[in-house]
């Protein structure tokens, strides 16, 4: 079968597919609610999306992953279906609570964390405020830098855009950054759709809560829990030198860096991805 209409198949479906299977909970004593997919059976896996999108990223993962481990996803607030935020700024903490929440609504004990790009600081968040939940790490096109004073003014710029102006500046120039040249029309039809799915005031609160950050650099230098850390060679966004330098720190760690690949490299390089993440942990 053509590779292109097999593809596409797989476009069409996932694109419905977070509306369609995704479970939505409401948390006890709140007023939020959570929308996540829950597949597969093995050592938990909790894959936690980038910025500006949602769990819809994750739609391989889920696919290519789910006879290794019990694959969890889930929209970060304000994001895809999860409850609506006010574009205050949300820290990685708060974010990382959330998860925490849906992990004690399935009565997870312990998982390994997995994050790219703004996910990937969320994951080192969770580790940061709940290290005995903490299996492993998976940091995917992430640093552990905390911002510059230049880069916190440019999201707050960007923050400030959103609200007054929308989405469309902001995804124009993520789709023009985010993959690299090899990206298929296919995947950057697939990550518009995402894109243009997103609130303003999600991509507010979250701009506002990256440039909160801390360096979570000693925190990679004195945890002795696994550690993989994916980049991607054409990164325009957060260097491949970023993963080198976590890479360095961290004692129990594995780099990889997928070839002709930007800045969502599990999008770009699924199969890739995945196995890596298979080798390493299952």
């Amino acid at each position: 079968m053509n590779k292109i209409f097999v593809f596409l198949i797989f476009i069409v479906f996932a694109f419905f597919d977070n509306a369609l299977f995704a479970t939505t909970i409401a948390l006890p004593h709140t007023n939020q609610f959570i929308s996540y997919n829950d597949v597969g059976d093995g050592k938990p896996l909790v894959l936690i999306h980038a910025f500006p999108t949602d769990q819809r990223l994750w739609q391989a993962q889920q696919e290519g992953l789910k006879g290794h481990f019990r694959v969890i996803t889930l929209d970060l607030w304000g994001f895809g279906e999860s409850s609506s935020v006010d574009g205050k700024a949300m820290s990685m903490s708060e974010y990382a609570q959330e998860v925490k929440e849906l992990l004690d609504y399935l009565k997870i004990d312990k998982a390994i964390v997995a994050g790219e790009s703004m996910g990937g600081y969320i994951a080192l968040a969770f580790l940061n405020k709940y290290p005995d939940l903490t299996l492993g790490l998976v940091l995917s096109n992430t640093q552990a830098v905390a911002d510059s004073a230049e880069a916190k003014a440019a999201r707050e710029k960007t923050a400030l855009d959103v609200l007054e102006n929308g989405m469309d500046t902001l995804i124009d120039g993520f789709m023009t950054k985010a993959l690299s040249p090899y990206a298929s029309p296919e995947i950057k039809t697939y990550l518009h759709h995402i894109l243009s799915l997103q609130k303003p005031t999600a991509a507010a609160s979250a701009l506002r809560g990256m440039a909160l950050r801390d360096s979570t650099s000693s925190l990679l230098a004195t945890t002795t829990l696994p550690i993989l850390i994916i980049t991607g060679e054409l990164d325009k966004v957060i260097p491949p030198q970023q993963s080198i330098d976590m890479h360095s720190l961290a004692k129990n760690s594995q780099l990889i860096t997928l070839p002709n690949t930007g800045h969502l490299s599990n999008l770009e390089q699924p199969k890739q991805w995945n196995q890596a993440v298979i080798d390493f942990f299952a």
